[in-house]
């Protein structure tokens, strides 16, 4: 089994990302970002937009911040069988059937135990497969899985779509 070494979610943070999300006049998108170890306050942060917006012709549209709990990223923790790059990988999608938004994850690498023997196919009803779904699910408050497809480097291939 692969080695975890992020830290639990419910440990301190260790960094915060604190992004600026900006538009020009000709569409074109921009991220201005800055790395805090500790969650700046909504004061400090508004402080910065507005100082930001005042200086820029752009339009900030849209300010996120995003905490990280960090470990060390070392291939050695990864395991190693068929499919275990990152570029293998099964598309989920999610849709919420009241507002009719759909959300595609991806779960990297999967395990033998989550695919159809040696076919590119996902088993979804795979242990771990449903504790996946069970889990994002529970992020996803109000969606449901309509499918999940393997592919390669995310564009979708010649394989089955599984209807959820």
């Amino acid at each position: 089994m692969a080695t975890r070494t992020a830290p639990a979610v419910t440990g301190a943070v260790t960094s915060v990302s604190t992004t600026l999300h900006c538009i020009d006049v000709s569409g074109d998108l921009f991220t201005e970002n800055v790395l805090t170890t500790t969650v700046p306050t909504a004061a400090v942060v508004e402080a910065w937009v507005a100082a930001y917006q005042a200086s820029t012709q752009a339009s900030v549209y849209k300010v996120t911040s995003q905490s990280a709990w960090e470990g060390d990223a070392d291939p050695d923790n990864a395991d190693v069988g068929q499919r275990n790059s990152v570029k293998d990988g099964v598309n989920l999608l999610y849709k919420n059937l009241t507002t009719l938004k759909s959300q595609s994850l991806r779960l990297v690498a999967p395990i033998a135990a989550n695919m159809q023997g040696n076919q590119d196919i996902p088993l979804l009803s795979a242990t771990e497969f449903a504790a996946l779904i069970a889990a994002e699910l529970a992020v996803l408050t109000g969606y449901a899985l309509q499918s999940a497809q393997y592919t390669e480097r995310r564009e979708r291939s010649n394989n089955p779509r599984i209807k959820a």
